[in-house]
């Protein structure tokens, strides 16, 4: 019959077991968390990517660690019908062996603001970055997204039937024409959309995504047309092309600048002459300019033209003016030299 002391020791034993258990559980489930955590500069590239066809047009913006392609935010650039899809993340997943995977996932919220500030809080990226996304980040994030395949939500009821499809390009896109909740991005569903062979097999999302991803590392480090040649050759192993995309470097705007001078605004509560008791109301046109550069890949794949364009934004300023009572003096039509509230700066108004 074992002692107390004997009982004692294996006691002790048992809970140095049980505490070393415990501690490999918890490493496992801190791990992922910790190299989460432990990453280098994440940015937001100035490249981007747009393809798919009119009416059906998308914009791959791409996120950076360290200088490479950690992920694509994929936003619908035209009007979406119904309850499409507006926003598709697609995000690299390291392997251990130094292969990587790419992770799927849509937003159900249309709202691509949401979307981008979800993006933005999961990869912690900085608020310097806000200014590089085509729109606005919003102050409340979207939900958690949900894993997407051949254009459907995993949830979605349809999602079974459409996995087992060979081609099912036709039927996701009569769905999103219909509004449902789907979003058809043909280069990324590993089908293929144009081969230069017949024979030719599709390309995997995976090859078509670093075909991206050295389109945009290599676009940043020199220039368009080496970018461009680089995802050529990636896609090449497949015998493929992708119709119609485009490689863009979008620059950031520059500083707002006044481009009219102050007038007097439209009559404005019933006391005409552009004023109300004691006030009179002037505008003036504010704008700024960014240059975008731009690679176009024809439909037959064999042709690359490139452009630079200039986009100019124009807003308005607005001001008010003390001034004597209306009537009997109206409101100049330009304020006077002694009005201390027009501002000198030219960042447009919030509001009118």
């Amino acid at each position: 019959m074992a002692t107390f002391t004997e009982w004692m020791r294996l006691g002790e034993a048992r809970m140095t077991l049980f505490a070393m258990l415990a501690l490999v559980a918890a490493m496992a489930w801190i791990a992922p968390h910790a190299a989460e955590a432990a990453t280098g500069e994440r940015s937001v590239s100035g490249v981007r990517i747009s393809l798919g066809a009119e009416g059906r047009r998308w914009s791959l913006v791409p996120t950076l660690l360290d200088g490479k392609v950690e992920s694509f935010v994929a936003l619908r650039e035209d009007a979406p019908y119904g309850e499409n899809l507006t926003a598709v993340w697609y995000r690299k997943i390291a392997a251990a062996d130094g292969t990587g995977s790419w992770q799927t996932k849509a937003f159900d919220d249309q709202d691509q603001s949401k979307a981008i500030r979800a993006v933005k809080q999961a990869l912690a990226l900085a608020d310097s970055t806000d200014a590089s996304w085509p729109v606005a980040v919003a102050a409340v994030a979207a939900a958690e997204p949900e894993p997407m395949a051949k254009g459907l939500l995993e949830s979605d009821a349809l999602a079974p039937l459409v996995a087992e499809l060979e081609d099912p390009q036709p039927i996701v896109e009569m769905l999103e024409d219909a509004g449902w909740q789907a979003a058809w991005i043909g280069p990324l569903e590993g089908v293929a959309l144009a081969t230069a062979e017949p024979d030719a097999v599709a390309c995997p999302r995976s090859v078509v995504l670093r075909a991206f991803a050295s389109a945009v590392e290599v676009t940043t480090a020199q220039g368009l047309e080496v970018g461009m040649q680089a995802a050529t050759s990636d896609l090449a192993a497949c015998g493929w092309c992708v119709p119609g995309w485009v490689v863009l470097i979008v620059n950031n705007w520059g500083d707002w600048t006044c481009s009219g001078p102050w007038t007097l605004r439209q009559p404005q509560g019933g006391t005409g002459g552009g004023g109300q008791a004691g006030y009179c109301y002037y505008e003036r046109d504010v704008t700024r300019t960014r240059i975008i550069q731009e690679a176009y890949e024809d439909s037959s794949c064999s042709l690359t033209t490139f452009r630079t364009k200039t986009e100019t934004e124009t807003r308005k300023k607005f001001a008010s003016c003390e001034h004597v009572p209306y009537p009997p003096a109206p409101c100049p039509a330009t304020p006077a030299s002694s009005c201390t509230s027009i501002p000198s700066d030219c960042i447009p108004s919030e509001g009118g």
